[in-house]
């Protein structure tokens, strides 16, 4: 009788409550927690968070620093291969949660029939992928952001499965794009809403792609190509600076992360690699990219992943801290494309005869690009390009590079700043060629280059072994065995 009577009174009690507190949600909800939030909204947040963690420091330590555009001075772990697991796993999360919000923005577009924001969104996810592909090789692509829709263990794709992956995202993205319906307001705070921008950087990243994987799959990487630079019209690519894809930061709320953190810290510095190259060449953009160094006013960068033994060779005020541009200004760029870069994209492609074109017009355009970017005037960038290093002349100079090599070259100088880039660039040219770090503790493994890759995460390995177990084969000592399916060189 008293559980009959205790169920009665509970049934009571539900009933008054329900009835008392009918249409109180409103007054229940968190403001601070909406259960739905608009598609701008997540769109401004995925455009800011993504270049957050691609561009913070963590990318000066690890792809800029295997890159051989930035060092160590201090806490130098990260420059030797000594990685750490929160910076893994850390990285590996945030590209999923971008692709997760990514992918409520195309619902919440599809819906509405929006298919400017679907086919930006596509662009960015694409972008993403890429990036995530480069850094690991297999990743979840057809499977991965699905935890809300139950696949908590997705299953990974090959990188060849990615890489033809994105050139469709990108082909539908740009039909899309032609579409040309629904309103993209300035809570894209990336491009300001500019469709005809965003065709170009979609148009302009399916060419990076085609580039990449040219070297494996060839036939369909020079129909991609040729697809793109024969048809201006339909598939519009970056055409000057004022094009370039690049996240100015607002300097209070949210200030550019290298320049973040050097408000307390003093732990990066140029590598010395890239300031001996700019040196040679006598490079007017070294002043741009570094500081000279505080004892004598001398540019000198750092050795990168400096052997232990060998940190007390240089006094601190005896290197190169990065220049103003790029550590120094809390309004700084973080950038995610440049112009310079389609050039020597266009320069590649006709030099190798993946399209048809003036390889050293593209290539000269690829300098020009760069070289203005930073300030420098006609006349110091004509005598730059009459180094016979740089100079359109095969197998000039010291280096002996010959004009393929050039271009090479010069977009890896182009990249400083992109670290993926720049990192991904190296391991496919192997240009310029780059060695290990003599302070690895994998020193001597046999692999004479810096890693091919970064180890998964630690959280993969725990939630979705078997998964992982099955693409960890072939890999040493975490960074090294098997390469890029896009990575042909010969490095043992």
């Amino acid at each position: 009788m008293k559980k009959i009577k205790y169920i009665i009174a509970s049934l009571l009690v539900v009933l008054f409550v329900g009835s008392c507190t009918e249409g109180w949600e409103d007054l229940n909800s968190d403001p601070n927690n909406p259960v739905d939030v608009p598609a701008m909204n997540i769109l401004t947040y995925v455009e800011r968070y993504s270049n957050d963690f691609l561009y913070d420091i963590t990318e000066a330590e690890y792809s800029a620093s295997f890159a051989h555009h930035t060092g160590k001075i201090q806490y130098i772990d990260e420059s030797r291969y000594e990685f750490r697991e929160g910076h893994i796993n850390g990285d590996w999360n945030s590209h999923m949660y971008a692709q997760l919000d990514i992918r409520k923005i195309i619902d919440k577009a599809q819906e509405a029939g929006n298919t400017n924001l679907e086919a930006i969104a596509m662009t960015m996810s694409a972008f993403l992928w890429q990036k995530m592909t480069d850094t690991w090789g297999a990743v979840p692509f057809t499977e991965g952001a699905q935890g809300e829709d139950g696949i908590i263990q997705p299953q990974y794709d090959s990188q060849e499965t990615v890489y033809n992956g994105l050139l469709t995202m990108l082909e539908d993205a740009n039909t899309k794009f032609a579409a040309n319906t629904g309103i993209v307001t300035d809570a894209d705070i990336l491009l300001g809403g500019d469709i005809s921008w965003w065709k170009k950087f979609a148009n302009s990243l399916h060419l990076r792609v085609a580039i990449r994987m040219s070297d494996v799959d060839e036939t369909t990487a020079s129909a991609e190509i040729s697809k793109i630079l024969d048809d201006p019209a339909t598939y519009p690519i970056l055409e000057s600076n004022a094009e370039m894809v690049a996240l100015q930061w607002d300097g209070s709320a949210w200030r550019e992360p290298w320049m973040s953190n050097s408000t307390g810290r003093d732990d990066h510095a140029i590598a010395k690699t890239i300031v001996d190259f700019m040196l040679d060449l006598n490079d007017p953009r070294l002043p741009e990219y570094a500081h000279p160094a505080a004892s004598d006013g001398q540019y000198r960068g750092v050795v990168v992943g400096i052997a232990e033994a060998n940190e007390g060779d240089f006094q601190l005020n005896e290197i190169s801290r990065l220049g103003e541009r790029y550590r120094d200004d809390p309004t700084g760029l973080s950038y995610m494309m440049r112009y310079a870069e389609v050039e020597f994209l266009k320069a590649e492609a006709y030099e190798r005869g993946l399209a048809t074109g003036d390889a050293q017009a593209a290539y000269e355009a690829g300098i020009t690009a760069a070289m203005e970017e930073h300030g420098v005037d006609a006349a110091d960038i004509t005598a730059y390009m009459a180094n016979a290093d740089v100079a359109w002349d095969d197998n000039t100079g010291t280096l002996g590079y010959t004009n393929l090599q050039k271009i090479y070259f010069q977009k890896w100088f182009s990249l400083f700043k992109q670290g993926h880039e720049a990192w991904a660039e190296t391991r496919r040219t192997d240009v310029p060629q780059l060695p290990h770090a003599p302070g690895s503790p994998y020193f001597g493994n046999g692999y004479d280059r810096p890693p091919f890759r970064w180890p998964y995460p630690s959280n993969e390995s725990t939630y979705n072994e078997d998964v992982v177990n099955q693409w960890n084969t072939g890999i040493v000592d975490f960074f090294w065995g098997e390469q890029m399916w896009w990575d042909t060189r010969s490095v043992k």
